[in-house]
């Protein structure tokens, strides 16, 4: 399917290069329409988070010979780039042509870990270059790309927006959407009711045409969910090789308590910038020394009350990952098993002191100051 949709991309880019050459005028206006199709189709192939900070090797090496030990023991290759930012989670990521490896790690989620809950954070994510989640693909997420821009062409109301978009950034003199002329408002008016009609038969012709392609939209999107969910499975599996059972079992079970992690940050920038408090001479490492301790703090009866709600709703990271819940009984059901990377072998002070820049800058995002 996947083949097919590029197929269609390379069908609609050869057909305007002819209609371009074919030196007649209607054509070549057919030829531009054309290219222009493509433009909008493009391979996207993803560019770096803007919210996070990228860490070199020369500012936090114990960390990633952390991270390129744990990518040996899986026999996966090592990130390209890693990547610190606030929030509550990490990700893995292939990012350009050469799909270079990005690791992205939170430094919300960081904090609230143990060390080798930390390990088998970095295991699991570095596990998906092992298990070749389908959404990792490059051939099959620039499909879906090109069927989400197609479905977005073909849905009614979105070529108008597509058009004064065009507009403004193309610069168009005396071009205002918001601004309209007494005598444009008596002819829109008067011409109301033709319109209507119009736009009413030209919405249900788009929408039939476009039925294909949301047909296969949603099948391509169905596939890949399913698949993902899956090689989410097994990057869990793998975290449980490299960090033990348990470990990754209380790692998982502490996505549980992401709402809670968030609603610190938001209070702790709330306070700061209302003055509630007064600012610490280190307030990069108050903010995320206090969310540890705010974490730590949270007593069983409210962990076990989150668990069933997020059982009930069936709660989950994204579409892409199973219900957390899920993923949690799953590792608790292992038999335990001795970790093949120990915390006890990692200098914990040196990392801490690597990304103290990283806390610093993300501290500052945070707290909007």
């Amino acid at each position: 399917m996947a083949s097919l949709v590029h197929l269609v991309t390379l069908a609609v880019a050869a057909g305007s290069i002819w209609l371009l050459l074919t030196g007649q005028i209607i054509l070549m206006a057919l030829g531009v329409v054309g290219a222009g199709l493509v433009w909008l189709l493009r391979p996207r192939f993803g560019g770096r988070r803007e919210d996070a900070a990228q860490v070199t090797r020369e500012e936090a090496p114990q960390l990633h010979e952390l991270i390129e030990r744990i990518a040996g023991e899986l026999g996966v290759r090592r990130p390209d780039r890693l990547q610190v930012q606030a929030g509550y989670l990490t990700a893995y990521a292939r990012r350009g042509i050469r799909q270079e490896v990005e690791l992205t790690i939170g430094l919300a989620l960081w904090t609230a870990l143990t060390p080798q809950q930390r390990i088998a954070m970095l295991a699991r994510e570095l596990g998906h270059g092992a298990v070749g989640s389908p959404r990792h693909g490059l051939w099959l997420r620039l499909a879906l790309d090109t069927l989400d821009a197609w479905y977005g062409l073909l849905t009614p109301g979105h070529g108008d927006e597509l058009m004064h978009a065009g507009l403004r950034s193309a610069g168009v003199a005396g071009y205002r959407d918001d601004v309209m002329s007494a005598a444009a408002v008596q002819v829109q008016i008067r011409g109301s009711a033709q319109r209507a009609l119009m736009d009413g038969l030209a919405n249900r012709l788009l929408l039939l045409v476009a039925l294909p392609v949301r047909l296969a939209r949603y099948c391509l999107h169905w596939l890949l969910v399913r698949g993902s969910q899956q090689a989410e499975y097994a990057a869990d599996d793998l975290a449980v090789r490299v960090a033990s059972p348990s470990a990754a079992t209380a790692m998982l079970d502490a996505l549980f308590l992401g709402e809670l992690a968030a609603a610190y940050l938001l209070r702790q920038r709330a306070l700061v910038g209302h003055g509630g408090v007064p600012r610490p001479a280190d307030i990069a490492e108050a903010l995320w020394s206090g969310l540890a301790d705010s974490v730590a703090s949270v007593p069983e009866l409210e962990r076990e009350r989150r668990r069933r709600l997020a059982i009930r709703q069936a709660a989950a990271v994204d579409a892409w990952h199973p219900p957390t819940h899920l993923r949690v009984r799953r590792q608790s059901e292992r038999p335990e098993q001795a970790a093949t990377i120990l915390a006890d072998t990692v200098d914990w002070t040196v990392i801490h002191a690597e990304l103290e820049d990283s806390r610093w800058r993300t501290a500052i995002l945070v707290l909007g100051i």
